[in-house]
């Protein structure tokens, strides 16, 4: 049985934003691309951070409601600096979830869950992203060498594992 590893599994060159993305594309690209998060890179390539759908949702929350139930065991200055970003770099998660492409499958599973995450960042020594993982593509693999096999064929063929 193959021992998979996270760069066996994992969605190369994702779609990705700079800090200074407006929030408005960093929706469109969510939304366009069907995803539920896009990493935030610096011009070197380097994770800087990431936005998730739920953060776009907070903002708009918090916008509607500052005093927000659901945020309120946040300090005010960061439900205002919440409701008041304008760009990825102002909103993102600064420390992502992220492992070496060598993880295995098995550890990168662990991770999310520690994590309380749907995906993972893979990044290289210095930083710099090489893709992403998904829960969805640990499953593929879950599933038996077909899936995994099948996903393996997808990638090299250019469509999105997703």
């Amino acid at each position: 049985m193959r021992h998979y590893r996270v760069r066996d599994v994992l969605t190369a060159d994702p779609m990705t934003v700079t800090p200074a993305t407006p929030l408005k594309n960093v929706a469109d690209i969510l939304v366009r691309g069907r995803i539920g998060a896009v990493p935030v890179l610096t011009p070197q390539g380097r994770v800087a951070g990431v936005v998730a759908e739920g953060d776009l949702l907070r903002k708009e929350q918090l916008q509607r409601d500052p005093e927000g139930r659901h945020s309120a065991h946040l300090p005010y200055r960061i439900r205002r600096d919440i409701a008041t970003a304008e760009t990825a770099g102002e909103l993102m998660e600064r420390y992502p979830a992220t492992a070496p492409a060598d993880t295995s499958v098995a550890e990168a599973a662990r991770l999310m869950d520690r994590h309380q995450s749907r995906f993972l960042l893979v990044t290289s020594e210095d930083g710099k992203l090489l893709g992403v993982v998904t829960a969805r593509d640990l499953l593929r693999v879950f599933l038996g060498p077909d899936a995994a096999d099948l996903a393996e064929e997808e990638r090299t063929a250019g469509a999105s594992p997703a």
